[in-house]
C-alpha cells in the first residue's frame, strides 16, 4: 500500500524547475495511500528516533479531485498519536511528529472533516541516527529518484487542484456492444400542429416579425383574413347574415317560450325553436370571437414555436389552406439509419447515445428520459437504411432538425474494463492513457481501443483493474511531459 521514495517537484506552484541542491540523505520521502473516497499523498523528512520530523499530508477528494479545506489528520505510529490543525493551506496538513524507537512500523493515517472519518494504513521505517541513514544511502548503488525514473511525468497537487482535472480508478462494468451509425433529430408528428385558415380572403401578419423558429403561445393571435376584396363569401355580409339569424331566431325562441309556457303552442314546435336559436348563437358567437375590424383572427392552437410558416403577407387563401405548423418541441424523436447488414443485429438494440452535429458533448437516451420507439422491420422506399426511433423530452439543449452522430446500444457484456472518451489520446495512429503512479506522478501508457459509445470506450488492451486513469485534464499532463530541466525537490509551502 505504500509507495515511498524521493521524488523532485517544483518548489512553488507554477515555478520553473530548479537544479537538484539536497544530499540523498536530506530529501523528503513520499508515499500515496487512497481510501474509499480520499487520496493521502504525505512527504517527510527521514524519520529518526527521538528527534521532530514533520508530515505534509495532502488530502484530496476523489469524487472531485479538488483539496479539502477543512479538517485534520492524525497519524499514529508505535502507539504515538499526533494530529495536525487546520490546513495550512487548501488540502495541506503540517504534522509534527517525534517517533519513540528506530524500527520498521505499522503507521495509520486519519482524516476527519466533520461527519466524515477516513483511514489508510501503511509502513514507516524509523532510523536510529544519521549515521544510519548515511550508511543506508552509501550502499545503495544507483539511486534513482523516483520522480526521475524514465517515462514518468511530474504534475504536482496544487497544479491538479488547480484545474479541471479527474483521476479515475478503473474498475471492470458491463459495457454494452455499440453499432455505430448516423441519424437526425426529428419532430413528434403528433406534436406538430396545422393552423387552417378559417375564412377565404387576403393574409395579413398581427406581428409581422413573426418568421420560422419564432416562439408562438395558445391564442396568440397571429393572422387576420381580409374578405372586403371578395366578392363572394364576404366575411362582412356572412357577419351581417349571421347576426341577422341570431337575432331573429333569439325573438322567435323567446315569443314562443312564453307561449308554450301558457299551453297555446304545442312542445314539439318550441323545441324546434329552441333548436334554431342555440344553432344560429353557436354561428354568431363563433364568428364573433374570432373577427376583428380588418376580418377573421387566425389563432395559435398550441404554445410552441414555429416550424413552418407558408403563407406571406398578402397572399390570397381559401378555406381550410394550412399557414402555419407549430411545434411545441418538448418531445423529438432521434431516428438512426442503420444498414441492413446489422438486420441480425435489431432486435438486441435497447438504447444509444448520440451526439449533435452542433456539439461535442455526447447524450444518453436514458438522460433524455428518453425510451426506444421503433425498430424498422422493413427498408423505406427510396431508403436503403433500417429506421431505428427512439422518443425523448427536449429539455432545451437539442435542436430539431439537427443531424447527430449515433451510438445504438445493444445487450451489455459483463466485467469489461472502461474508460471515458476524455481520457484517451491519439497519436500518429497509436493510442495513450496517462496513468497516475504516485500522488504527484504519472505514466503514458499505450492502450488497445474496442468498441465506442461515444462516452465510454472498452480498453481490450493495455490497462488493468486498479489502475488510475487521468480521465480530465489530459492535455495538462500531456503538456507537463514536455518540460524540460532537473526537477528540485520538496514542496515549499
Amino acid at each position: 500500500m505504500l509507495l515511498a521514495g524521493t521524488i523532485g517537484c517544483n518548489s512553488e506552484k507554477g515555478s520553473q524547475p530548479q537544479p537538484d541542491t539536497h544530499q540523498h540523505a536530506d530529501e523528503a520521502t513520499q508515499f500515496t495511500l487512497f481510501s474509499e473516497t480520499i487520496e493521502f499523498f504525505g512527504e517527510h523528512t527521514p524519520l529518526i528516533a527521538g528527534e521532530e520530523s514533520e508530515f505534509l499530508i495532502h488530502i484530496t477528494d476523489l469524487s472531485t479531485f479538488k483539496p479539502y479545506r477543512t479538517g485534520n489528520v492524525t497519524i499514529l505510529i508505535d502507539g504515538v498519536s499526533v494530529t495536525s490543525g487546520a490546513p495550512h493551506s487548501p488540502g495541506i496538513f503540517e504534522v509534527p511528529f517525534i517517533p519513540k524507537k528506530a524500527g520498521a512500523f505499522h503507521a495509520e493515517f486519519i482524516f476527519q472533516s466533520g461527519d466524515l472519518t477516513e483511514t489508510t494504513e501503511g509502513h514507516i521505517h524509523i532510523y536510529q541516527d544519521h549515521d544510519e541513514i548515511h550508511a543506508e544511502d552509501g550502499g545503495a548503488a544507483g539511486h534513482t529518484h523516483e520522480a526521475e525514473t524514465e517515462g514518468e511525468i511530474t504534475f504536482l497537487k496544487e497544479q491538479a487542484w488547480n484545474n479541471d482535472f479527474m483521476v479515475t480508478r478503473i474498475t471492470p462494468t458491463p459495457f454494452a456492444s455499440v453499432i455505430h451509425t448516423s441519424g437526425e433529430i426529428l419532430a413528434m408528428p403528433a406534436e406538430k400542429k396545422n393552423v387552417a385558415a378559417n375564412g377565404r380572403g387576403m393574409v395579413l401578419f398581427a406581428n409581422r416579425t413573426l418568421v420560422q423558429g419564432s416562439s408562438v403561445s395558445k391564442g396568440q393571435h397571429l393572422f387576420t383574413i381580409s374578405s372586403k376584396t371578395v366578392l363572394e363569401n364576404n366575411f362582412e355580409l356572412q357577419y351581417q347574415e349571421y347576426l341577422n339569424s341570431y337575432q331573429k331566431s333569439r325573438s322567435e325562441y323567446e315569443r314562443h317560450k312564453k307561449l308554450f309556457e301558457n299551453g297555446v303552442i304545442p312542445e314539439r314546435e318550441f323545441i324546434t325553436t329552441k333548436s334554431n336559436f342555440l344553432a344560429d348563437s353557436l354561428r354568431y358567437y363563433n364568428l364573433k370571437a374570432n373577427a376583428s375590424s380588418e376580418g377573421l383572427k387566425v389563432i395559435a392552437s398550441e404554445t410552441g414555436t414555429i416550424h413552418e410558416l407558408i403563407v406571406s403577407e398578402g397572399q390570397f387563401i381559401n378555406v381550410g389552406d394550412i399557414m402555419v405548423i407549430i411545434s411545441s418541441n418538448q418531445t423529438l424523436l432521434i431516428r438512426a439509419d442503420l444498414s441492413q447488414q446489422f438486420y441480425n443485429k435489431l432486435s438486441e438494440i435497447e438504447t444509444a447515445n448520440f451526439r449533435p452535429a452542433y456539439t461535442d458533448e455526447v447524450y444518453s437516451i436514458e438522460e433524455m428520459n428518453g425510451r426506444l420507439l421503433a425498430a424498422g422491420s422493413s427498408v423505406a422506399e427510396n431508403d436503403h437504411y433500417l429506421p431505428v426511433i427512439f422518443e425523448l423530452k427536449n429539455d432545451g439543449r437539442l435542436l430539431e432538425g439537427a443531424f447527430a452522430e449515433i451510438y445504438l446500444k445493444a445487450k451489455e457484456k459483463a466485467s469489461c474494463i472502461v474508460a471515458p472518451s476524455t481520457a484517451i489520446t491519439e497519436e500518429q495512429g497509436e493510442y495513450y492513457v496517462y496513468v497516475q503512479v504516485t500522488g504527484e506522478t504519472y505514466s503514458k501508457r499505450a492502450v488497445t481501443p474496442g468498441e465506442n459509445d461515444g462516452k465510454q470506450v472498452e480498453i481490450i488492451g493495455g490497462l488493468n483493474t486498479g489502475d488510475r486513469v487521468v480521465t480530465k485534464g489530459m492535455m495538462l499532463v500531456k503538456a507537463a511531459s514536455m518540460v524540460t530541466g532537473v526537477v528540485g525537490h520538496g514542496h515549499s509551502h
